[in-house]
């Protein structure tokens, strides 16, 4: 699919070198085709039969007209072959695609000599007059302009060495940092290994020791009981007979001999019945096992963490900033610099990295916030105290604005702008909390491609280019939510500090570490909490802030933050 450019398709460029070679099929096939069919010569009148074909003027000829053709100085040196040397591919047919680019296509019979700067195409000598004239046209002559433009392409390309020798010098450090990692990884995980191998060696001794020992009290007591069992059996088995015998004697004996016997047995049953059983020690049968007091513990795994520290400081007072207050809003731009807008002051501030403006852009009402557009235009999105977002180009002019409802419906809609955000294709995402709605726009003219309805206030907006979720900060709600591209709620974030939730939660943005957040309560208590995709929270990396509004990831790695009147740039060390 192309996009056909403004002046439509009398706009679009002609592909001479696709031509040349539809038109050398076609010539083929026609002359493959002359076998059957009678082809007419093309000069003359008589309409002979053409036997041959001249390559440069691109005819038909017969005998005769091919005689003449190669008399005439101005076609002596033509190219005429036979069709017959044709069908076999023995001749190239010429394309006269080359001749046709260099003739002008408007008009007839012109050679396109010159080069118009203005519109970057050649031109004839009646287009200097009718389309291309001056001043509204610059050109000069297509040999001048080919060397110019050589020479430009030439000192372009010398640029891109420096790039390209840049890049590969990157692409080797990070080869190296990978190898190098790769040989940590695998010194790691054989140390871990080595001091599992001998924690498990250890345990084993131990464990060995144990059951030996568990195993010898097994059969110190197993003979223990068996003596006692013995005993009790012994004592058992006599009182069991003297019964049987007692009863024996009183059941049959006659009364002589029962009488003559019972001093015996009376004698002997008091006996047995005396002695109280053996008891065995129940303090035997006690056998546990109670843990160590120390822990396994392989190890732990370090890794080196780099903090966040404060790398500079864009102070309001004197002339680096001019006296403005208070950053509400803050983007980085693809070249590097810091754009900011100051709510009182009504501006748009440019600053280098360092800190030093380097554009002011007055803006008629107070903005909220803004937003980059890292396209080749550079463009600045800024939303403001009015109905319409404002889009500025690299020249730092306004280049259209917009609404975000149709234009029949702005006087009525109860808007208020509060934040700004762009996504990865150009998308602009505009935050309003009167209608609790963020709305998406088409980033060359601001048409509205859809509503998206959200429960926490959009105060502050931001995007994860990597999985295309909205990160909607809520002010003063407390809280954070991270939505997908439809605006379903996939978590909530409710930001403490020391262990009571904050009371504000501004600005906010992604990279892909995670979600940053700037929270504060009363002044001077800011902080920023880093959070993961999925809102988990990773750690507290700045603290003892003013009062932190807008946030921002810069391209070189760094956190900008609004803070009160200052700007506060952090850096990993």
């Amino acid at each position: 699919m192309t996009a056909l450019p403004e002046t439509r398709i009398q706009g679009l460029k002609t592909n001479f070198h696709l031509m040349g070679i539809i038109e050398e099929i076609s010539v083929q096939e026609k002359v493959a085709h002359s076998e059957s069919t009678k082809v007419s010569c093309e000069l003359c009148e008589e309409e002979n039969e053409a036997t041959h074909r001249c390559l440069d003027c691109a005819q038909n000829v017969c005998p005769n007209c091919r005689k003449t053709h190669l008399r005439c100085v101005t076609t002596s040196n033509h190219t005429v072959a036979t069709f017959e040397e044709i069908r076999q591919g023995k001749v190239t047919v010429k394309k006269s695609a080359n001749e046709d680019q260099t003739r002008c296509q408007k008009h007839r019979g012109e050679v396109k000599r010159f080069y118009c700067e203005t519109c970057l195409e050649l031109i004839c000598r009646d287009c200097t007059v009718v389309d291309h004239c001056k001043p509204n046209h610059h050109y000069v002559d297509s040999g001048e302009a080919s060397i110019k433009y050589k020479q430009s392409l030439k000192d372009m390309l010398s640029d891109f060495d420096v790039d390209i020798k840049v890049l590969e010098q990157s692409l080797a450090a990070s080869s190296q940092a990978k190898q190098k990692f790769a040989q940590s990884v695998t010194r790691t995980v054989k140390a871990v290994k080595k001091r599992a191998d001998k924690l498990r060696a250890e345990i084993a001794i131990q464990e060995k020791m144990l059951i030996r020992g568990i195993k010898q009290i097994q059969q110190d007591r197993n003979r223990m009981y068996d003596k006692h069992q013995e005993k009790v059996s012994q004592l058992l088995q006599g009182k069991q007979h003297s019964v049987e015998v007692a009863k024996g004697v009183a059941s049959t004996a006659s009364d002589n001999d029962f009488l003559s016997l019972y001093p015996v047995i009376n004698k002997d049953l008091k006996s047995l019945k005396g002695p109280t059983p053996p008891q065995i020690d129940s303090m035997l049968s006690y056998l546990s096992f109670t843990p160590g007091q120390t822990e396994i513990n392989l190890g732990k795994l370090e890794e080196k963490v780099r903090k966040w520290e404060m790398c500079c400081k864009f102070d309001h007072t004197g002339g680096g900033l001019g006296g403005v207050m208070f950053t509400v809003g803050i983007t980085g731009t693809v070249c590097g610099e810091i754009a900011l807008v100051k709510y009182f002051n009504k501006k748009v501030l440019l600053c280098s990295s360092d800190g030093q403006v380097k554009e002011k852009i007055p803006v008629q009402s107070s903005p909220w916030d803004i937003a980059a557009i890292h396209n080749h235009d550079n463009q600045l999105v800024v939303v403001d105290d009015t109905k319409y977002v404002k889009v500025f180009n690299k020249k730092n002019e306004l280049a259209f604005q917009f609404p975000t409802v149709p234009q029949s419906e702005v006087d009525k809609a109860d808007m208020n702008f509060s934040s700004v955000a762009v996504k990865e294709d150009g998308t602009i995402l505009v935050g309003d909390v009167n209608r609790m709605v963020w709305t998406e726009h088409r980033p060359t003219d601001g048409a509205l491609l859809c509503t998206i309805p959200v429960q926490t206030p959009p105060c502050y907006l931001a995007v994860d280019d990597h999985t295309d979720r909205v990160v909607v900060s809520g002010g003063g709600s407390q809280k954070v939510d991270i939505a997908s591209s439809n605006g379903t709620i996939l978590a909530t974030i409710k930001p403490s500090i020391n262990g009571q939730q904050v009371q504000h939660c501004h600005g906010v943005c992604c990279d892909s570490s995670g979600t940053y957040i700037a929270v504060c309560n009363e002044p001077d208590t800011g902080h920023i909490h880093h959070y993961d995709l999925d809102g988990n929270f990773l750690a507290c990396v700045v603290q003892g802030l003013h009062v932190p509004f807008g946030i921002t990831s810069t391209p070189d790695r760094k956190l900008a933050v609004g803070d009160g009147h200052a700007v506060k740039m952090y850096h990993k060390v």
